[in-house]
Formats: C-alpha cells, structure tokens, sequence
C-alpha cells in the first residue's frame, strides 16, 4: 500500500510539473529567470551536468542565454546550482 501511494504522489508531481522551466519562462515572457537545479549525494557527481546541460538546451532553444551558475551549499554539501538565465537581445 505504502508503495502505491507513493507511485501516485510521483506521478501527479511528474504530471504537475510537465511544462519546463524554459516553456514557462516563455509564456510568462520572463526577460531573465534564475532556476534551481537540485542534486543529491547520490547523483551530484553523475547526473549534476547531465541535468545542467538539458536546462542550458532547453533555454537556449527559446531564446534564452546562460548569464551564470552559482553552487549552493549546506553544512559543506553541495545541494545544487542557482543557473541564471537572460532573454538574448535581437
């Protein structure tokens, strides 16, 4: 049962949070936005570029470029990155 309820809860947040980051920053027609990209101890070594990467080609796809990237640490363990993003200028 508990892993029943647990399956529901990921899949509603996963249904929840479809539109990307990126596609939201559009439709909001945001000129800059700074996202969170969250990783754990268990994937901040594998999966920390992977997920940065997507973000950067998922901004840069709609016109958005990189302004900058900043670590967030607590108690000396990264926690993720503060990326910041900026409409390009046409």
């Amino acid at each position: 049962m508990k892993h029943i309820i647990m399956l529901v809860l990921c899949l509603s947040t996963f249904s929840a949070n479809s539109e990307t980051n990126a596609e939201e920053a559009v439709r909001k027609s945001l000129k800059a936005v700074t996202v969170f990209i969250d990783v754990n101890k268990l994937t901040r070594k594998n999966f920390a570029a992977k997920k940065m990467t997507r973000s950067h080609n998922e901004f840069a796809a709609v016109g958005y470029e990189l302004v900058s990237v900043s670590p967030y640490t607590e108690n000396g363990d990264l926690e993720g990155f503060f990326v910041s993003y900026k409409l390009q200028q046409h």
